[in-house]
């Protein structure tokens, strides 16, 4: 009985984890196994997920999502949406803060019914650009989250990008919010996650 009952619980926990989404290597476009499936890199409190600002429902539409880590490469000092510098200090850094993207897909697709299915045909290619997080500012500081990802749907190809400071409209943070300094950035990288996949699922409702 215990040893089923431990079975149910690494069941459980795995599949928390599992991402359908296919991590790729930027150049050879193959799946990168050096990443793939790897969970729990942040420290501290868990990582926190932010649920769409609207509700969508694509009535089980299958998707292949390939997901290509471009920041290398690209190299931005700053994104499309925003004039702060990308520093690339912050725990967002990390060559694996990829999964955390992966894994962000996989939740808001399945939470507006999108099945995301490897073996079909109809197939979007994320690729992302920038991600970090930043305390900006003396006395007064201010704190951005800063997500830009490029998209390629059917015919379409297009930037999504997202500063986000607490106290803004979509933030999970107030203006004279009280949080340590590793929380404020992480929920504020976090929520620029949300902005960008959001943003394409917006397109994706009004047929792009």
């Amino acid at each position: 009985m215990k040893q089923l009952i431990l079975i149910i619980i690494s069941t459980f926990i795995f599949s928390l984890g599992y991402s359908q989404v296919k991590i790729m290597t930027p150049i050879e476009s193959v799946r990168n196994k050096k990443i793939d499936y790897e969970y729990g890199y942040l420290p501290g409190k868990r990582f926190p997920y932010y649920k769409t600002i609207e509700k969508y429902d694509f009535n089980g539409q299958k998707i292949r999502v390939e997901l290509y880590d471009y920041r290398e490469i690209k190299g931005l000092q700053h994104i499309d949406c925003s004039t702060e510098r990308i520093e690339n200090l912050s725990e967002f850094a990390k060559e694996n803060s990829i999964l955390r993207v992966a894994q962000y897909i996989d939740k808001l697709f399945q939470e507006s019914n999108i099945q995301i299915d490897t073996t079909v045909q109809n197939s979007i290619e994320i690729y992302l650009e920038a991600l970090d997080s930043r305390l900006i500012g003396f006395g007064y500081i201010k704190i951005h989250g800063l997500c830009q990802i490029r998209v390629k749907y059917l015919d379409n190809d297009k930037i999504y990008c997202s500063d986000i400071m607490d106290g803004d409209k979509n933030s999970p943070l107030g203006k004279y919010a009280f949080v340590t300094r590793k929380t404020g950035l992480r929920k504020m990288g976090s929520a620029s996650i949300r902005e960008v996949i959001e943003q394409f699922l917006v397109d994706l409702k009004n047929d792009i």
